[in-house]
């Protein structure tokens, strides 16, 4: 009896049936049981034998990725399909550690027969297949290598600053064979890379496998008592969903901010900035159940574009926020601190001028309409007391970055800065984050969006058209008094709100 055929009786047969068939086998029959991979895994967990070009598992955690994926390299260097293996995890160690050497990794997973065996800083099979350890924190070494497979692990841990390039020349190198892409991650909300898997999955499904999964599926592999705490802990969660049911969360529809208006305006750092400023929303304490301080550094390019360089938010004491203000305001030659002072009031600029002073800096607070500049020896503060719904305030400014007028700056981490702006929704009842008025506040200062004021000749305009408007009509339709029908007109032409 062949192996599949073996395999077939033991999964179709009753299990006293199937008990005695095992003990009839011969060792080197269990054996090679022990190492036939479809016998144990879930239907999920066997890569096709189709022509695809990549093939990734987003799931939640424990679900069995790792060792699918170890399983079918072993499978594809046996059968002579894979000769050159490039291995990716978030760093060199974890590569080593869990893709290697562990429990689930291609060394454990291996057979006796064909058993893989670190070798001068590499992988190596009896066949001489081997396969390299490479880290996407160093998206150079990726170039000039070439390999048929490549298997790239828990993309959403991978550095913010090298995935980019990393996946890039990763996949540029992927030109041998069947050139094929094996990739495995949890969720992470609107994960720029995940949604670019996805987005092509969804294109080419047949071409760019995508297996969805949940940790539940493999909860006779993994203990009760933990599954129970998961539960417990993260059920209905946002971390609960993308962890442990494996949800992808990408688009709120009420949000006034929407992922792709930000990621198709990223930029690099300019080589000359019109204006930097520090915008800062101060939180009373940092005592648990407190709100964080927003803080976060801008500039006004010479062009014209917004950026926002890092942030800074976070639960910071009062004596911590005021140095950080000052040793970023001197390094960055920023020419104005932007703050609330809602609920810090005085304190906020007393703050400021008791950290500057230890640096031999003074504070200079600036009036409403007060032009900023860089001095050396000052810094600038402009105060905003911020009054009425903050949808007001948050609206031209998420109309900004739909318009492209706002860049993020490419390499840094806005992870949680981003989470907050695409899943805030304006309401009676909503509180604005910290980092969100921060945000905000800084984009009204830097395009200057308080000093729009409605020329005079405005209303005359209006009055213009309507005469306009007016003289187009039939005579008839005048002689009828046919104000409605003018009315409904400059209604459809948008000119109502200047009238």
């Amino acid at each position: 009896m062949t192996l599949p055929d073996l395999v077939a009786a033991l999964v179709t047969l009753p299990p006293a049936e199937a008990e005695v068939i095992i003990r009839r086998c011969s060792v080197v029959e269990l054996a090679a049981l022990r190492f036939y991979w479809p016998f144990w895994a879930r239907p999920k967990q066997i890569v096709p034998e189709t022509q695809w070009r990549s093939f990734g598992m987003l799931t939640g955690r424990g679900f069995g990725k790792t060792r699918a994926i170890s399983e079918h390299i072993n499978t594809e260097v046996q059968a002579g399909h894979a000769r050159r293996i490039a291995l990716i995890a978030q760093n060199e160690d974890k590569t080593g550690e869990v893709l290697v050497d562990g429990e689930s990794g291609i060394i454990a997973t291996s057979p006796p027969w064909h058993k893989a065996i670190w070798r001068g800083g590499h992988v190596e099979w009896p066949c001489g297949a081997q396969a390299f350890i490479y880290t996407p924190e160093v998206p150079g070494a990726f170039k000039g290598p070439e390999h048929d497979h490549a298997w790239l692990s828990e993309l959403t841990e991978w550095p913010a600053s090298s995935r980019d390039v990393a996946f890039s020349n990763l996949r540029l190198g992927l030109r041998l064979g069947k050139a094929r892409m094996l990739w495995d991650s949890n969720p992470r909300r609107r994960h720029p890379l995940i949604r670019y898997l996805l987005d092509r999955s969804a294109k080419h499904p047949k071409r760019h496998i995508v297996i969805r999964g949940t940790t539940y599926e493999n909860a006779a592999n993994l203990a009760p008592e933990a599954i129970e705490e998961w539960i417990a802990e993260y059920g209905g969660t946002q971390l609960g969903r993308e962890m442990l049911d494996g949800e992808f969360l990408d688009a709120d529809d009420g949000a006034l901010w929407r992922q792709e208006w930000i990621d198709r305006a990223r930029r690099d750092m300019p080589g000359k900035l019109a204006r930097r400023i520090l915008s800062i929303d101060p939180a009373i304490s940092t005592r648990k159940g407190t709100d964080r301080t927003g803080l976060l550094d801008m500039g006004l390019g010479v062009d014209g574009q917004l950026f926002v360089f890092a942030d800074l938010t976070g639960k910071l004491a009062w004596e911590v926020w005021g140095a950080l203000i000052v040793e970023r305001y001197v390094a960055t030659r920023c020419d104005c601190v932007v703050a609330e002072r809602n609920r810090g009031g005085d304190a906020v600029v007393a703050n400021l001028r008791a950290c500057a002073r230890e640096r031999g800096l003074r504070v200079e607070v600036l009036g409403p309409k007060a032009p900023a500049r860089h001095e050396p020896s000052t810094i600038y503060v402009r105060e905003i007391v911020a009054r009425g719904a903050k949808e007001t305030r948050h609206e031209p400014v998420a109309s900004l970055y739909e318009k492209g007028r706002v860049s993020h700056l490419k390499g840094e981490d806005f992870g949680e800065l981003e989470d907050v702006m695409t899943t805030w929704e304006p309401s009676p009842w909503a509180t604005s984050p910290d980092e969100l008025d921060a945000l905000s506040q800084g984009a009204w200062e830097l395009a200057g969006l308080g000093d729009a004021k409605p020329h005079p000749s405005v209303g005359f305009r209006g009055l213009e058209k309507m005469g306009r408007a007016l003289a187009k009509q039939a005579p008839a339709a005048v002689k009828r008094g046919a104000a409605s029908a003018v009315i409904g007109r400059l209604g459809r032409a948008q000119w109502g709100s200047k009238l």
